[in-house]
């Protein structure tokens, strides 16, 4: 059987993109047209170079969709066609680990072992002290669960938007009293409980420090910044935030203020 590259084509048009739900041909995603070439020797098998192009590097789809594109080709080309799949990438890869931020040259993170004692009224106080000093500030709620900054900077109705920078789509940082803010709670339903676990709720995480277009600042302020809870690998965003340029770690008080919030709201009335 003589190959030749509209086979190749046919053959992908035949694959559904899971990211568009359209065939891969219609999504644009045949970067080039593939590449044939004939047996050298008898014996030898038709040789099928195919490039295609993803949104990001970090799409869910990506490996499903690259041995689809295989099966495809030798399925209506012949199993014993030899396929080789290139994948390129609209917006450029995630950096590394340990050059994420380059921007940022203090990260302060405000964690504790429990909850209800004071981090995001610390994190949020010490975010806008620090910008009212003049300084650059950002600030990252990492609570899955209950995240609250958004209500403490009166921008519940808020919602970031995309942004070009340098190859990259990155989500734009709301901004109030000086401090680049981004939070869970923006993306979520306030109405709907998040159920995330292990690698959900890690990749929101990485995404929302890894994917923002935080910029160039002074102080980058981590609030719950590893909290056990919400990852069922928590070794591993602990090993990843230790390659950032980690510089505070603030631990407020534990059981004695806790007491101290539950009595009050048990003394006095809730005031909506």
């Amino acid at each position: 059987m003589t190959l030749y590259p509209q086979l190749i084509i046919d053959a992908l048009a035949t694959v559904t993109y899971a990211g568009t739900k359209k065939s891969l041909v219609e999504s644009g995603m045949v970067a080039d047209t593939p590449a044939v070439s004939a047996p050298q020797q008898e014996g030898d098998p038709w040789k099928v170079k195919v490039v295609l192009e993803f949104p990001r590097d970090t799409d869910p789809f990506l490996k499903s969709t690259v041995k689809a594109a295989e099966a495809a080709i030798k399925y209506h080309c012949g199993k014993d066609v030899e396929v080789t799949i290139e994948t390129e990438f609209k917006s450029k890869p995630r950096p590394d680990v340990e050059q994420l931020l380059p921007g940022v040259k203090n990260i302060i993170a405000v964690s504790s072992g429990k909850g209800g004692v004071g981090k995001s009224t610390v994190s949020a106080n010490l975010a806008i002290a620090l910008a009212r000093l003049g300084y650059k500030v950002g600030l990252l709620d990492t609570d899955i669960f209950g995240p609250s900054m958004p209500k403490m900077f009166n921008v519940e109705d808020e919602r970031p938007y995309a942004v070009k920078v340098d190859g990259r789509d990155l989500i734009c940082p709301i901004e109030k009293y000086g401090v680049k803010l981004l939070s869970i709670g923006f993306f979520v339903s306030p109405t709907t409980a998040t159920l995330w676990r292990g690698g959900m709720a890690t990749s929101a995480l990485k995404q929302l420090i890894a994917d923002a277009d935080w910029g160039e600042l002074d102080y980058f302020i981590l609030e719950r910044a590893i909290s056990i809870s919400h990852c069922s690998r928590p070794c591993r965003l602990r090993a990843q935030l230790s390659c950032l340029p980690l510089s505070r770690w603030l631990w407020p008080m534990h059981e004695r203020v806790s007491i101290c919030i539950v009595m009050r709201k048990l003394m006095f009335p809730y005031l909506d």
